[in-house]
């Protein structure tokens, strides 16, 4: 008897054991970033959820636009699994409305969807997961900056070279807010050391960007401006990715000055150029025409430059996926509200795009149309011509949330007065009212001899890009469309 009862004991640890681990494994699966919507007491309301491995997360609750009255709200959850799927509940309260109480979520995960019921299984939510390069992006923007890690050994001129090279700069310091996500992306790097943008010639601490140092985390006793033997001296910063074994007091993350090369005598194992990677920073765009800057500045206040464009060049053309973007952007802006993901839309070639959540928005504002049902070319080119249609559409949803890409032609807008252009023949029907509108009230304009360069027309025109819309354009535009087109 106590032979079996032992037996039975083991197997009922072993099977705790198991499920545990079960439990464990369902609920990675299901860690990741979601955005979507539920319904509550105050109606469809917008959601973005995000869940760690180990079940805790955010729930973030907002507007949606013509949707409810809701207000934003923000609290802590924990996930489990359950016989249905997964269930979300709220822990503490991080924003509390008042009046609001949590909400939880039953469902299953599907596809990147999960979905199921809200609130006692009689209130409906769907939310999609941010795919891998969305995710990244997201990642990787802090503050209207980017930031990328690089496990490449380079000495620090080398590594500042690079960095410019990619139109960015080592990476610049000025807040603990700042260095709190510098920490995070290197969790994820392989190196001891990453090079930052700061040296300590002259017993002077100076940022690459010239900018006032007005933030330190040095680690104790740091920095020295140590001489070596050859003469040089210990002029360049790195972060610690782990704490100065020679140090007791040392702590990971703090800041340390070394030679160019990251070399210490004695201690190379520890101190080498192996050892070492760097951290590079790109501003809100890494080049752009002088004619754009003031609007781009004035833009990227706004908010109405989007993470997936952050760091890049502006004066390069624009796809259709980063248009759908700025779009959003502008819609959000213009509305005061957040923008949801579509759950039904069917493009088939969005899923690995790093506009995809935009995309999805996009479609459910109306403010896209794909080529087919199922396409959309998120990497193609945008036209002058698309550009003026899609900022249209944005306007006509925000000026009367029921509008929809169905029941356009239940509402008119005003272009009379506007002189055609003199290649209005090449202009597509379906985008000669928004173009002529946009002109109107001084958001497009022609390109000179009394043309617009609607579409490429011509196999020459196709080559040179001749009505291709260029990053700056699209942002500016967008400008353009909430500053002189005013929603009532």
């Amino acid at each position: 008897m106590k032979k079996l009862t032992s037996i039975l004991l083991a197997l009922s640890i072993f099977m705790s054991a198991f499920v545990f681990d079960v439990g464990a494994a369902e609920l990675t699966e299901l860690a990741g970033s979601y955005e979507g919507w539920y319904y509550a007491a105050q109606g469809q309301t917008g959601l973005t959820l995000t869940i760690n491995a180990d079940g805790t997360g955010v729930f973030e609750f907002y507007n949606m636009p013509g949707k409810t009255n809701a207000k934003n709200g923000s609290y802590t959850i924990k996930a489990t699994v359950t016989s249905k799927g997964f269930r979300v509940d709220g822990d503490k309260w991080i924003d509390h409305p008042s009046g609001y109480a949590f909400v939880s979520l039953e469902g299953e995960l599907s596809g990147g969807l999960f979905k199921g019921n809200a609130s006692g299984n009689t209130r409906e939510f769907v939310l999609t997961k941010n795919n891998e390069s969305y995710q990244q992006v997201l990642d990787s923007v802090n503050n209207g900056h980017r930031y990328e890690l690089f496990d490449e050994s380079l000495t620090w001129p080398e590594a500042k070279a690079a960095c410019e090279e990619m139109g960015g700069h080592l990476a610049v310091i000025t807040s603990q807010e700042e260095q709190s996500f510098i920490e995070g992306l290197m969790n994820n790097g392989g190196k001891k050391q990453y090079w930052i943008g700061m040296t300590t010639d002259n017993n002077t601490t100076a940022w690459v960007t010239g900018e006032a140092v007005t933030y330190k985390n040095f680690d104790s006793g740091e920095p020295n401006r140590n001489r070596r033997s050859d003469g040089e001296r210990e002029n360049y910063v790195h972060i610690y990715n782990e704490p100065n074994p020679a140090r007791s007091s040392s702590k990971r993350f703090r800041w340390n000055d070394i030679f160019y090369d990251n070399t210490y005598p004695g201690e190379e194992k520890f101190f080498s150029l192996n050892n070492v990677g760097y951290i590079c920073e790109w501003e809100t765009w890494s080049d752009a025409a002088q004619w754009s800057t003031p609007e781009l500045q004035e833009a990227a206040e706004l908010g109405l430059i989007p993470d997936v464009l952050v760091g890049k060049d502006m004066t390069k053309p624009i796809t259709r996926g980063e248009f759908a973007a700025v779009s959003v952007n502008l819609f959000e802006a213009m509305t005061g509200g957040r923008a949801v993901m579509s759950s039904s839309c069917k493009f088939k070639d969005i899923q690995l795009n790093e506009n995809r959540n935009y995309i999805l928005k996009a479609y459910n504002i109306g403010s896209i149309l794909g080529y087919s049902e199922d396409t959309f070319a998120p990497d193609d080119l945008l036209l002058r011509e698309q550009l003026a249609a899609m900022l249209c559409r944005v306007y006509k949803k925000a000026e009367w949330p029921e509008w929809t890409i169905d029941t356009d032609d239940e509402y008119t807008i005003n272009y009379s007065g506007v002189k055609k252009f003199a290649d209005d023949e090449f202009i597509s029907d379906y985008a000669r009212p928004s173009v002529y509108f946009m002109v109107k009230y001084n958001v497009l304009s022609g390109i000179g001899d009394n043309k617009f360069a609607p579409r490429n027309s011509t196999p020459s025109e196709e080559s040179i890009g001749y009505a291709n819309a260029t990053r700056e354009q699209a942002v500016v535009m967008s400008l353009r469309s909430f500053e002189n087109l005013k929603i009532d």
